[in-house]
């Protein structure tokens, strides 16, 4: 790859000169590369042909897993969490220990390492959040309790910030099928003050998400208050949330 030194900067293709802008300004590159028939068919390619096997499912269960999460990708997320999400799904593939190489799935790997994800590296949840909580699994239901804290002192409360609430999203990803279910529930909004909060407990019905791989986040949500009435803040940009627990699906 060239770089473009002249004070004409071109985009676009002449002969087998392709021009364009890239992150690190003008560029420029020569057509060439190895036929798209020949890499599908040489046996010399078939490595190439396998990993890019992988890299698709892994692409179409990432994406299958956004969907699932969308109650949070629409409140906290960065510009590269469906990125971070596929590199992530790329590594549970890989350790998919039942299938031929190529042929390796995520459902069959370890999901478990989806555990701790944050959906926003700019927000991350337990950089927002210092209250002590606890996570209650009783098999039917999914149990986050907050031990009782000051909002103003235990919150990492960004500028403009009045009120908050606290999320709790359950999702299902069949990555055989391809479907998805989730089920969202919040706490009720409380002002970011000096008065305690003793009574901030979420539930999840855990037994609406049979069949499938199992998904649970916590996330938190900072609001503002303008006449009387709350906004989230920033279109979200502040807000946090990440996958707490997983479980395979039977």
């Amino acid at each position: 790859m060239a770089r473009q030194s002249s004070f004409i900067k071109l985009e676009g293709t002449i002969g087998d000169v392709t021009f364009y802008k890239g992150r690190n300004g003008y560029n420029a590159r020569q057509k060439g590369g190895i036929p798209k028939e020949r890499i599908m068919k040489d046996a010399k390619f078939q490595r190439t042909r396998e990993n890019l096997a992988e890299f698709a499912r892994a692409a179409t269960a990432a994406k299958l897993l956004k969907r699932a999460f969308q109650e949070i990708v629409a409140k906290a997320r960065d510009a590269r969490t469906h990125n971070r999400i596929y590199s992530q799904t790329i590594k549970v593939l890989k350790t998919d220990l039942v299938s031929d190489r190529g042929e390796r799935k995520v459902e069959d790997g370890d999901i478990s390492l989806f555990t701790g994800f944050q959906f926003s590296s700019a927000s991350v949840f337990e950089s927002l959040v210092f209250a002590d909580h606890t996570v209650q699994d009783n098999g039917a239901q999914l149990v986050v309790t907050f031990n009782p804290f000051v909002p103003n002192r235990y919150l990492a409360r960004p500028d403009g910030a009045t009120h908050f609430k606290m999320f709790m999203v359950a999702a299902s990803a069949n990555f055989t099928d391809q479907t998805k279910q989730s089920a969202v529930v919040s706490s009720a909004e409380y002002s970011i003050g000096e008065d305690e909060v003793a009574d901030l407990i979420l539930t999840v019905d855990k037994n609406q998400l049979a069949g499938a791989d199992h998904f649970y986040a916590l996330g938190i949500e900072f609001l503002q208050e303008t006449n009387g009435k709350t906004y989230t803040l920033n279109n979200g940009a502040h807000n946090g949330a990440a996958i707490i627990l997983t479980e395979e699906g039977t």
